[in-house]
């Protein structure tokens, strides 16, 4: 604990008093996000909700894809979801873009347009408002089933992260300010560890099957089940998700999963599946993405270099998962960590919104740091923390001037750190083990 001394010694209490405390950093920073963003963005909407619905409709434009869609299944049927010129007709006809730019697809599962016809029945800004409201109680309730379980009995601590997490950029601008979805995968991941954590693998792999409303969400996580033969889990994940499919059916008939399979395939290449993409690159954090920025474009050996790094980090990652099966609760939790923030780098695309899982990443990384003690490790992935909640205010702008995104460069620092903290008590165990075999 010497360098924590060190640390405390460089504070100029001579200048500004004493250090301060938990009790006064939650002082600080819920004064500075209550003064600096809540107050002015309440401001902003109140005035854009008098001002009517032509003026009131210039923020949330991503909610539009969703009441669209929903709108669609509601006065047309769930096959014509699926046709990309009637999205176009019916998302301009809600908020025109004035040329600022054209709607791409909309590619989420039936069941998701299902839901969203119940919101369409509504006028679009009540229906905004409604879905704003179920957002930010999703978020809330899913990082405080994650706190609960793995960081109780410390509120201060507990609502620093709050506060953090709340005034997150991804979440609180590109996810509760513009109408997106990813509340329900932060909502549905503290349920499933929630219960995972309570001894009832199955019904948390229910809960986590219903993050197929968007499967790049699943493209570490499942095969993390596999490897850390997490089965039970793993087999109420599929209950679950093939009661979706078949709930999809009954609503929508048998024909629509040939149409929808036939639309991703069309959508493969907005997102540069296939070589190429229409998507605004400064909005996503990957390495598939981070690959267009590369000065000279995105050329053969740069793919082969990407492809390279992809395969060595599975590898790595496949490795460390299939050792930590017998592990304590610790190594769960950094598997878990590990899972959650390497499936926003090795991904096909994966929006700035999506990153607001790195919250319960966080909560669960300090979760195991501090029963294993590592106090220095520990210190390391907060200061990590603050800097991506940080950056995260301008990273899309930074994207914008300069192709880097920096959020990218933070989460593979946090990735890397929580991979390599998982390798570390890995192989302690095994030493230790290995010791216990000698003894007798």
């Amino acid at each position: 604990m010497d360098y924590r001394k060190r640390l405390s010694a460089l504070w100029p209490e001579k200048i500004l008093g004493p250090r301060p405390g938990l009790k006064e950093m939650n002082f600080v920073c819920w004064g500075l996000f209550i003064g600096c963003v809540i107050i002015p963005l309440s401001v902003v909407l109140l005035a854009q909700f008098k001002g009517g619905a032509a003026f009131f409709l210039r923020s949330p434009v991503d909610f539009v894809y969703f009441y669209g869609i929903g709108k669609i299944a509601d006065e047309r049927s769930a096959i014509n979801v699926y046709d990309y010129s009637l999205q176009l007709q019916v998302f301009n006809e809600i908020l025109p873009l004035d040329g600022s730019g054209i709607y791409g697809p909309s590619p989420y599962p039936p069941f998701v347009a299902e839901f969203f016809r119940l919101l369409a029945r509504l006028p679009f800004k009540y229906a905004y408002l409604l879905w704003t409201g179920i957002s930010l109680v999703l978020y809330i309730a899913g990082i405080a089933f994650v706190i609960r379980e793995f960081l109780p009995g410390d509120r201060l601590k507990s609502s620093l992260i709050f506060c953090l997490a709340l005034a997150y950029y991804p979440f609180l601008i590109s996810t509760l300010a513009n109408g997106q979805l990813s509340s329900v995968a932060v909502f549905f991941v503290g349920v499933a560890l929630s219960l995972e954590k309570r001894s009832w693998p199955f019904f948390s792999g229910l809960a986590l099957s219903m993050l197929t409303y968007k499967p790049t969400l699943l493209l570490l996580v499942l095969p993390m089940l596999l490897l850390t033969r997490r089965i039970r889990m793993l087999f109420g994940f599929v209950t679950g998700a093939g009661t979706l499919a078949v709930l999809s059916t009954l609503l929508a008939g048998g024909q629509i999963w040939p149409t929808y399979g036939s639309f991703l395939n069309s959508f493969g290449h907005t997102t540069g599946l296939y070589g190429h993409t229409s998507l605004r690159l400064w909005k996503y954090v990957d390495l598939n993405s981070s690959s267009y920025s590369v000065p000279g474009g995105r050329s053969r050996s740069i793919l082969m270099i990407l492809f390279c790094i992809v395969v060595v980090i599975a590898a790595w990652l496949s490795i460390l998962l299939w050792k930590s099966t017998n592990g304590g609760k610790p190594e769960k939790r950094l598997v878990w960590a590990a899972t959650l923030t390497w499936t926003m780098l090795l991904n096909v695309y994966y929006p700035i919104y999506d990153t607001i899982l790195v919250t319960i990443a966080l909560i669960l990384t300090l979760s195991a740091l501090k029963d294993l003690a590592w106090q220095y490790a520990a210190d390391w992935i907060v200061c990590i923390a603050v800097l991506t909640f940080a950056v995260s205010w301008m990273t899309e702008s930074v994207s914008k001037k300069y192709g880097l995104q920096p959020l990218t460069l933070l989460l593979i620092t946090l990735a890397m750190g929580q991979a390599s903290i998982l390798h570390r008590v890995i192989r302690q165990r095994s030493l230790h083990g290995s010791s216990e075999l000698l003894a007798i």
